[in-house]
C-alpha cells in the first residue's frame, strides 16, 4: 500500500529553529499558517474557532531518525528530570519527531484569519514545516480523565518537585 499526502498550505514563523525548540515550556510561538490558495474555500467558517488542531509533516526529521523505534522522552530533561530517571520507551509512546512517519499534531489557538493567511499562538513547528490537514479544537475531543502509564506518572511527579508540568 501507498499513501501520498499533499500539503494543504505551511507554517511560517519569524524564529529560528533553536527559538521555537526552547519556546515550547513558555506556551510555544506565534506564526502563520499559509494556507495555498487552492483550499482558501476550505477555510470558510473557521473564525469562529478559537483554537485548531494542525497536522504536519516533520520535514526536518532524517532517514536515519525514521528508523527509531525506542527513545528516551528528552522533553523530560528540559523539566529538569535527570537522564538516568527517564526509561527508554516504544515511539509510539512518545511525542518525538523521530518516529517511521513523521507526523506531527499540534493544537494552536487562531488569533486572526485575513483571507488565506491564519494568525496563530502556541506553535512548535519550524518554518516551512508542510501543513497537511486543519481541524478545528471542539469540546468533544476534550478527555475529562485521560490515564497514564506508571512511568510517566513517575517521571511527571518527579519533574512537579523539580521545576514544572509537562505539557
Amino acid at each position: 500500500m501507498w499513501v501520498e499526502l499533499r500539503p494543504v498550505g505551511v507554517v511560517r514563523v519569524r524564529l529560528s529553529d533553536e527559538e521555537v525548540r526552547e519556546a515550547w515550556r513558555s506556551g510555544g510561538v506565534e506564526g502563520e499558517v499559509e494556507v495555498y490558495p487552492e483550499y482558501e474555500p476550505a477555510l470558510e467558517g473557521i473564525e469562529g474557532f478559537s483554537h485548531l488542531r494542525l497536522v504536519v509533516w516533520l520535514h526536518k526529521v532524517g532517514e536515519g531518525e525514521r528508523r527509531v523505534l525506542r527513545v528516551r522522552p528528552r522533553r523530560w530533561l528540559r523539566l529538569g528530570v535527570p537522564e538516568e530517571e527517564i526509561p527508554e520507551v516504544g515511539v509510539f509512546c512518545t511525542d518525538s519527531p523521530h518516529r517511521p512517519n513523521p507526523v506531527g499534531m499540534t493544537v494552536v489557538r487562531l488569533e486572526e484569519r485575513r483571507g488565506r493567511l491564519l494568525r496563530v499562538s502556541g506553535l512548535d513547528l519550524f518554518d516551512g514545516t508542510p501543513v497537511l490537514d486543519i481541524r478545528p479544537h471542539v469540546p468533544r475531543r476534550i478527555l475529562p480523565e485521560p490515564t497514564v502509564p506508571e512511568w510517566f506518572r513517575r517521571l511527571q511527579e518527579l519533574a512537579e518537585k523539580l521545576k514544572g508540568t509537562p505539557e
